[in-house]
């Protein structure tokens, strides 16, 4: 196997770093609805509840976005791109590896799109990734098709 790669995206919090996000936001909104009673000023209250459920219902969504990612595995001479979706979803397209080139297009912000691209056909990459690591996987890609197109790879000749 000349690459197994699999891409997640970036999470900068912990599901329990997010636990207690939303605890200490909620605390911090408990005081200052507790002076908001006091001085009268009750119907603010509601909207600093659901200040909070929305920042706990945001921060969820984000992690079950979190659960998809890509496998790419250049073995037995074929490319596979595996996606699955945060709710289970798999979509597999295969690429003849001799073939597949890696496109890597600027755009005029400074972002970078990768595609793997054969016989007129596009699929991007690492949609979710940081420009920069698109960067990175494009060349570790370019690298593993290079060296399959070197010779390389292992043999599925039963002859061999």
């Amino acid at each position: 196997m000349l690459l197994d790669l699999t891409l997640r995206p970036n999470r900068s919090l912990s599901r329990d770093h997010a636990r207690w996000l939303v605890l200490a936001v909620g605390g911090l909104f408990l005081l200052g609805s507790i002076r908001f009673l006091v001085l009268g000023m009750w119907p603010v209250i509601p909207f600093m509840i659901a200040d909070v459920a929305l920042l706990a219902w945001a921060l969820r969504s984000n992690f079950r976005s979190g659960g998809n990612h890509e496998r790419l595995v250049l073995a037995q001479d074929q490319l596979t791109l595996t996606r699955v979706s945060p709710w289970g979803e798999t979509r597999v397209v295969t690429f003849e590896p001799w073939y597949t080139q890696v496109q890597i297009e600027e755009t005029p912000l400074g972002d970078a799109l990768l595609f793997l691209a054969t016989h007129g056909r596009r699929v991007v990459v690492g949609g979710f990734l940081s420009p920069p690591e698109r960067r990175e996987v494009g060349a570790v890609i370019r690298e593993a098709l290079a060296r399959y197109r070197n010779g390389d790879r292992p043999s599925t000749s039963a002859m061999a």
